[in-house]
């Protein structure tokens, strides 16, 4: 019995290990892919658009490792829990991969066109969207679910952030019609920042439910 639960504890490990190493590539995508829109590096645009099967297949192994750890093992309720909640975060890791890819396809797109607007912006969102995930991960390692509550309050910041780029971007295209074609495609940047921001929180919500066996919880300041 000990020697079949050792080999369940390596089994999940495994699992968790290849979970953070999802995250470490989604957010990588993120950072380089927005780098890439700044500096108009195309190249590498093309790349993170590519490597987005990576991810998608990466997801896949991961969903199929937690369907046969349920199908093969016995979990207790905390090991159950567990292995839900990490068929959730790797669906939301590839979403926020679909994300990252969403904004290199954008940069692409504007390849031939001159950039006219120019959202500094961009570089905050995505640096915090990143550390917000890169926390996350810690928290679902660790099993934390006040980290991961710490985190769901800090999505707050990229949403302002978003809020700012939108009220610029639609006062730059109502002022100046010849920025119409280039800043629509940077809300859809700003966009998807910020949606990958908010699956973060999606993530965070499993490590509680992990933590707490409590399957949602308001995103309000004063439920968390």
């Amino acid at each position: 019995m000990v020697a079949l639960r050792s080999a369940f504890d390596r089994q999940l490990k495994v699992l968790s290990n290849d979970l953070l190493r999802l995250a470490e590539l989604v957010e990588t995508q993120l950072v380089e892919a927005v780098r890439a829109l700044q500096t108009r590096d195309f190249q590498t645009a093309r790349r993170i658009d590519e490597f987005d099967a990576t991810i998608n297949r990466l997801r896949y192994e991961i969903e199929e490792q937690c369907y046969t750890l349920l199908a093969l093992q016995q979990p207790n309720a905390s090991d159950l829990r567990r292995i839900v909640a990490a068929v959730s975060i790797a669906t939301n890791l590839e979403r926020m991969g679909d994300h990252a890819a969403g904004v290199a396809r954008i940069a692409l797109r504007t390849e031939p066109l001159q950039a006219v607007v120019h959202i500094p912006l961009f570089n905050d969102m995505a640096r915090l969207a990143a550390e917000n995930l890169n926390q996350a991960m810690i928290a679902f390692e660790k099993c934390d679910a006040d980290l991961a509550r710490q985190i769901v309050r800090r999505d707050d910041e990229v949403d302002a952030l978003h809020n700012r780029v939108y009220e610029y971007l639609i006062k730059s295209m109502t002022e100046n019609p010849a920025t119409v074609e280039f800043a629509t495609m940077l809300l859809w940047v700003s966009h998807d920042i910020e949606r990958f921001a908010d699956r973060t929180s999606n993530i965070c919500e499993r490590i509680i439910y992990t933590a707490t066996g409590v399957l949602f919880e308001p995103r309000s300041t004063t439920a968390l």
